[in-house]
């Protein structure tokens, strides 16, 4: 087998239980104790999204996300998560305390206060327990932890990638496929992405590439547009919303590599994207 080539062996089909988003209380502290605007900075992966939803949510504030709303969303006082914002918008909110606003690169403006994608980084603790909840086994996740941090630097889109990607493999096969990743001569999002995806049970997948394509997604609107009377958590892809109990979502991060992966017709997205706009204008 060729350095780079992986053995094309068949994970085990299940689906896992996501575990609740990893608490980080230091990263918490430092947004709540910022006296300025502070700023997520940090591609995709970096976590930033997972953090805003959780931090909003402890301080009772408003979460707007740009990528389908207009800066006039935002409230003019108050704690408050704007998710997708370009150098524009950190400008126009500039000065506000209590507001928490992420950007994928840095905007270069003074009197801000930014938070790095190397800061958002997950230490070898928080790894160890997003393999924990993918595995769901302490010790074997204690094992691979350290090795893993290692080899994605702690970047949160990655640990989460290689942990349910490691899940789908039998425990005494998980070091050998670790071994293997490390030897990899692509990126490690280029090969795991499809890879964990492969791994999918038909259903999880299906419920994917249809997900990827819409903003999110409650029971009742899944069941109503015939998508799945199972909704549910698919890591990392679908995750659950704690600012909205019941609701998940495809963090946008993710839905270019899986709809280049899980492509949908363009018949296919208009009827669903029509379909999902009624749902909502009928109040669901």
């Amino acid at each position: 087998m060729s350095k780079g080539r992986f053995p094309c062996e068949s994970g085990r089909f299940v689906r896992r239980a996501a575990g609740r988003p990893i608490a980080r209380p230091g990263l918490m502290a430092r947004l709540d104790d910022a006296d300025e605007l502070v700023v997520l900075v940090g591609g995709t992966g970096a976590g930033k999204s997972t953090l805003l939803d959780a931090w909003v949510v402890g301080r009772g504030g408003v979460f707007v996300d740009l990528a389908c709303e207009s800066l006039d969303a935002v409230p003019d006082d108050g704690i408050v998560a704007v998710d997708s914002a370009t150098a524009e918008d950190v400008a126009a909110l500039r000065g506000r305390r209590g507001v928490v606003v992420a950007v994928e690169h840095d905007p270069e403006i003074a009197g801000v206060v930014r938070v790095s994608a190397r800061e958002l980084g997950f230490a070898e603790d928080e790894t160890y327990q997003v393999l924990a909840a993918a595995f769901g086994d302490a010790e074997a996740a204690d094992a691979l932890a350290p090795d893993l941090h290692l080899l994605t630097n702690g970047w949160p889109g990655l640990v989460s990638l290689a942990a349910a990607w490691l899940a789908q493999h039998p425990a005494l096969k998980r070091r050998e496929r670790l071994v293997a990743l490390a030897r990899s001569e692509v990126g490690l999002a280029e090969y795991l992405i499809p890879a964990v995806v492969a791994g999918l049970t038909e259903h999880d997948r299906e419920l994917v590439r249809r997900m990827a394509g819409l903003p999110g997604l409650d029971a009742r609107t899944a069941d109503r547009l015939d998508i799945t009377e199972d909704l549910g958590p698919v890591a990392p892809f679908v995750q659950g919303l704690l600012r909205r109990p019941g609701w998940f979502v495809v963090p946008e991060g993710w839905k270019a590599a899986l709809r280049a992966e899980l492509p949908l017709s363009a018949a296919e997205a208009e009827r669903l994207a029509g379909g999902f706009m009624a749902v909502l204008g009928q109040g669901r």
